[in-house]
């Protein structure tokens, strides 16, 4: 996970939902889709069963409208169970990371998926808001 995050640069231009791990390992950058499946594929390669998770992030730095959700892996550990690394925080997960989806890729946890028929032209806006729940005092 450390040497994913040194050395793949986070960076949304040059990949897709489509590139693949190889792909992206080749031009070390891309998103977090991107470093997360370089290291489930590398987990695998080593025997060890890796799976993909989709959700959101809540940043600390205080930004919370985001231009997407965020993946990371779980890997299974002997004696510990399933364990969340962050390669593109370079981190474990802790209760900033929430989960919406697993599976073994993104094509498996893909947050929509379907087929829309008719009408030509139109574009797709996404924007993401992670923030702390509020407590609200009840009197």
């Amino acid at each position: 996970m450390n040497a994913l995050n040194r050395e793949m640069k986070f960076d949304t231009s040059p990949t897709v939902s489509t590139t693949t791990a190889a792909e992206a390992f080749a031009l070390r950058r891309g998103v977090c889709q991107d470093l997360t499946h370089i290291f489930i594929a590398a987990a695998r390669q080593l025997g060890i069963p890796a799976r993909y998770v989709g959700g959101h992030f809540y940043r600390v730095d205080g930004v919370t409208e985001q231009d997407a959700g965020h993946a990371w892996v779980e890997a299974y550990v002997d004696n510990l169970g399933w364990v969340g690394f962050d390669p593109t925080n370079g981190i474990g997960t802790t209760e900033a990371h929430v989960r919406v989806a697993i599976g073994l890729d993104y094509l498996g946890a893909a947050p929509v998926r379907g087929t829309r028929f008719g009408g030509s032209g139109e574009t797709l806006q996404v924007a993401v808001h992670v923030d702390q729940a509020r407590q609200q005092a009840q009197n």
